[in-house]
This record gives C-alpha cells, sequence and structure tokens, in this order.
C-alpha cells in the first residue's frame, strides 16, 4: 500500500516556488535572449548597439532610410528605455549601400 508522505510533497513545493521565483527574477535576461534569437553570438562581444544616426551615416543614407529598412523587415530595432530604438552594427553592415535602395525623398536632398 502506498503511503503519501507530506514531508517529501511540502519539499517538492518549496522547490516549485523557488523554481516560480527564479522564473520572475530571470524574465528580463529571457527578453533579452529573444531579442538576441538568431543573431551570431561570437560576434557580440565586438558588436556594438548603435543610435538610428549612426546608423544612417555607416549606409551613406538618413534616418528615413533605416525606418523603410525597419518597415520593410530588413532591420530589426532593440528597444531600450521603452522608446529608443537601437541597432547592433553588424546588422547594419549586412544592408546593402548602394543607392537604389534610398527613399525619393532623401534622393532630392
Amino acid at each position: 500500500m502506498n503511503t503519501f508522505d507530506l514531508d517529501a510533497l511540502d519539499k517538492l513545493i518549496r522547490k516549485a516556488l523557488k523554481l516560480q521565483s527564479l522564473i520572475a527574477e530571470l524574465r528580463p535576461f529571457l527578453e533579452l535572449v529573444r531579442q538576441l534569437d538568431g543573431k551570431d553570438f561570437a560576434t557580440l562581444p565586438t558588436d556594438r548597439l548603435t543610435r538610428i544616426h549612426e546608423a544612417a551615416q555607416v549606409l551613406g543614407g538618413g534616418t528615413a532610410t533605416i525606418a523603410e529598412f525597419v518597415k520593410t523587415g530588413l532591420l530589426t530595432p532593440l528597444y531600450v528605455n521603452s522608446d529608443q530604438r537601437r541597432f547592433w552594427l553588424s546588422e547594419v553592415m549586412k544592408l546593402p549601400r548602394s543607392k537604389p535602395w534610398r527613399l525619393e525623398a532623401e534622393r532630392r536632398d
């Protein structure tokens, strides 16, 4: 006949509560991992986040060009302070630098 061990059940419940607490503490880390998904982690130590103006300078365009790349899905921003966009320099460097992708508004400038 099986006996129910209350001490074992109590230990199991305590472990579950500790795990639940740990998961809550790891949420910000898990969000960062989700945002970095698909990135080449070997390049991350030398990679850096750039502001939209820096990304535009790298490509020789304007901020409207960067916004268009984001809109079309060619570039994924990382939001800091909930509203500031940053871009991985390695991603920006992979984008085409030739003029045909530039927006009409930037061509007139």
